[in-house]
């Protein structure tokens, strides 16, 4: 029965003979065979439309062959039957092939990009502490501090300090009246030459008045473990120079 259903979708779609339509009570009456034929310059294929309308399908009758369309699929009724799709069910899953032979190597791909930096690994034993664990930089008071970086004092306010021993630093120091914006800090730097300087200890915030600030301990960065001139200096956020109080600079090691 399906084969001649078939059949008919097929001459509906396709078929050779001119068909007339009536309007009927209820829907349209056609007799067929029913041609459907594109309108002139139509660029797609022949076809026949159903439109869910999410209503019940037309009940079975007998002497008919019902094509509807419910949730989605198309419904075909024979004969007075009940409905039923015209899609079968999916067959079983064949079984698993045979496992094919391996092929060959395939060449040796990029070298991936490095890994995460591990975790810290524990602290080792401690060094012998340097000597002596405090170094002072004179104390100014007012100071100016140029936009930017700044070195505090000049070049007769450095020290040699023999930090080869040393594991830790910190800078402290005491803020008087004046302080500077926003950003900036105080923090202490060291040399070989007197002309590249790298920075040696955390940063110390200069922007609130009339107290004694730390940058806290910090382990001694690679390449500060020698003999070497420090200096303090000054980053002020503004843009032009700004009078800041700085009294006690000391620099402590452990």
């Amino acid at each position: 029965m399906k084969r001649y259903l078939y059949i008919v979708i097929l001459n509906l779609l396709c078929g050779i003979s001119w068909s007339q339509c009536s309007t009927g009570s209820p829907g349209t009456n056609c007799s067929g065979p029913l041609n459907v034929q594109p309108q002139p310059g139509n660029a797609g294929q022949s076809a026949i439309t159903l439109i869910d309308l999410g209503l019940p399908v037309p009940s079975p009758t007998v002497g008919q062959y019902t094509l509807s369309i419910a949730s989605g699929m198309i419904l075909e009724s024979d004969n007075g039957n009940g409905y039923h799709s015209l899609v079968g069910p999916p067959g079983p899953q064949g079984s698993s092939g045979a496992e094919g032979p391996s092929g060959p190597r395939g060449a040796r791909g990029l070298q991936g990009p490095a890994g995460a930096t591990g975790s810290e690994g524990p602290q080792g034993n401690a060094g012998t502490p340097a000597t002596p664990s405090d170094y002072s930089f004179s104390g100014w008071g007012s100071f100016s501090a140029n936009s930017g970086w700044s070195e505090i004092g000049n070049a007769l306010y450095r020290n040699q300090i023999d930090m080869a021993s040393a594991t830790s630093v910190r800078l402290v120091l005491t803020l008087g009246m004046y302080a500077l914006p926003s950003g900036s800090f105080a923090e202490a730097e060291y040399s070989s030459d007197g002309e590249n300087w790298f920075a040696l200890s955390g940063r110390v915030p200069l922007t609130t008045p009339f107290g004694l600030y730390t940058s806290g301990w910090q382990g001694l960065p690679t390449g500060a473990n020698g003999d070497y001139v420090v200096r303090i200096v000054t980053f002020n956020s503004a843009s032009s120079a700004t009078q800041v109080s700085l009294y006690q600079l000391h620099l402590q090691f452990k």
